[in-house]
């Protein structure tokens, strides 16, 4: 089993409901979210995810974000969806109720009396958290790696990105979750620059990579520039998507085809649901 993490961010939470709506994500994949803001993309999305009864697990105490309030925690309680929180104090002085418990802190986790537990745990591979966390545990690793500056990217274009999916049973967790194509650390805004980017990951020989495609800064538009980026995209069909393009790429090609800039956001979008697409298909 899947779970990806989600930071509640709009272009992810877009990418997911449309998956779902279409059909196209798994029932192996149960997202995470951690909602950062009670905006209407995350409404609809609860809604749609209720509406398709797809599993996803819903953080009930986020650690940063307008929920990260008492108030905002117990808003979180009435909405429709499988909890989870993290371990943020002592286990044995947690009040809520949730079907999973995510290890944010090592220290507080090893503090922690986990002798009675029975609820699943998304934890990081570390041997002491490992031999002292009791119940079924869910491997958390944080693939994707974020560069200062996307030029830094020509150094290393294509890197293996995960193998999780081929040995988690035989490490002895119950699933796998990773962020996607984004890490652990949090950022609320994206700066500008002159470069476009798009990461996106593809199967080879039973490995899960990535690409990350960079446009030049010789472009004068952006439409220029998101022309050329998705020429070199297309160029590498027959490794990304095989057969059978996935949606992500279908949207990239289709604004591409009409010589239109889609704006960041929908590239962000494509290429989570592209990501999400890969991994149902390999799963089912």
């Amino acid at each position: 089993m899947y779970y990806p993490y989600f930071r509640g961010k709009q272009f992810d939470l877009l990418a997911l409901r449309e998956l779902i709506e279409k059909g196209l994500l798994s029932e192996k994949i149960q997202p995470i979210i951690e909602p950062v803001k009670n905006t209407a993309t995350f409404q609809k999305f609860l809604l749609s995810a209720q509406n398709y009864q797809h599993p996803i697990y819903l953080i009930q105490n986020p650690q940063l974000g307008e929920f990260n309030t008492e108030t905002g925690n117990i808003k979180l309680e009435t909405f429709p969806a499988r909890k989870a929180s993290v371990v943020s104090q002592a286990l044995e002085t947690m009040t809520q109720r949730s079907e999973m418990l995510i290890i944010d802190q090592p220290s507080i986790a090893l503090a922690s009396d986990w002798e009675n537990n029975q609820k699943k745990v998304l934890v990081p591979p570390e041997f002491r958290l490992l031999n002292k966390i009791k119940g079924d545990k869910i491997l958390s690793l944080d693939h994707f790696t974020r560069l200062p500056n996307l030029n830094f990217y020509q150094e290393c274009p294509d890197e293996l990105f995960s193998t999780d999916y081929l040995n988690y049973q035989k490490r002895g967790f119950v699933g796998f979750s990773d962020f996607s194509i984004d890490n652990r650390i949090y950022y609320e805004r994206v700066y500008p620059s002159p470069i476009l980017s798009l990461h996106l990951v593809y199967f080879f020989q039973d490995t899960l990579r990535i690409h990350h495609f960079l446009s030049s800064e010789e472009g004068v538009t952006q439409k220029e520039k998101f022309l050329v980026l998705m020429e070199e995209v297309k160029s590498w069909c027959h490794l990304l998507s095989s057969e059978q393009l996935t949606l992500g790429l279908t949207i990239l090609f289709d604004y591409a085809d009409k010589e239109k800039f889609p704006g960041m956001g929908v590239m962000r979008k494509a290429s989570v649901m592209h990501h999400m697409e890969l991994m149902s298909r390999y799963l089912q």
